[in-house]
């Protein structure tokens, strides 16, 4: 420092007023490049700032979209379990009538009230238009049913719709049987489809009364 202060002395002022323009220059070089990154450092925390915003508010947007959404098939779910439980209700409904019809058409024996013959007519014709209304609902709500449960149905309907053209023709087969004739093979056919439909195809309709209960909730 001693020397420095030396050569100064003899330099003259020129070199003073370069040194000293040296050390200010480079002070305010350091001056400015800090005060250029203060700005810098602030700018991209403005534009830092602002792409948050806007992620923050897409987000929202988006939120707000899936909400509707969401309400939306909330709403149309909804709508379609009403109307399921309601074809559902409908359904079992008939159910219970084309078995109790069925049941009582091919019973083996039937108490005679008054007129054996138009008795026997009405069970037929009770039988026929549970079958009928049976299939005419559950065709066009079809849709609202899972293929394997539609294909239990179908059976069902397949089973019933058998079951009863069996049981009159061998019902018709015993009315016309000459005399003499044996009729045992006949009364077996008959009670074959009789203990069909008192008994194994109540399993059917108990499995399809689960599925029943699954698609409603109810345990």
């Amino acid at each position: 420092m001693k020397e420095l202060l030396e050569y100064l002395k003899y330099s003259g002022p020129s070199t003073l007023i370069i040194l000293t323009g040296l050390v200010f220059g480079k002070s305010l070089i350091k001056y400015f490049f800090e005060e250029t990154i203060e700005l810098k450092k602030d700018d991209l925390k403005q534009h830092l700032e602002k792409y948050k915003s806007s992620i923050e508010q897409n987000n929202k947007d988006f939120q707000h979209l899936l909400d509707i959404k969401l309400n939306t098939f909330n709403i149309r779910f909804s709508e379609l379990h009403q109307e399921r439980a309601k074809v559902i209700k409908e359904l079992y409904f008939k159910l219970l009538e084309l078995q109790s019809s069925m049941y009582d058409f091919t019973r083996r024996a039937h108490v005679v009230i008054e007129d054996a013959e138009k008795e026997e007519q009405e069970r037929a014709d009770r039988v026929n238009k549970a079958i009928k209304e049976f299939n005419n609902y559950y065709l066009p709500n079809k849709i609202f049913f899972s293929r394997k449960l539609a294909e239990k149905l179908d059976n069902l309907s397949k089973e019933y719709w058998n079951k009863g053209s069996e049981f009159s023709s061998f019902m018709g087969h015993f009315k016309n049987m000459l005399p003499g004739g044996s009729a045992q093979d006949i009364f077996v056919k008959i009670k074959q489809i009789s203990d069909f439909i008192e008994k194994d195809i109540v399993e059917l309709i108990e499995d399809i009364e689960n599925e029943f209960r699954g698609i409603l909730g109810v345990e």
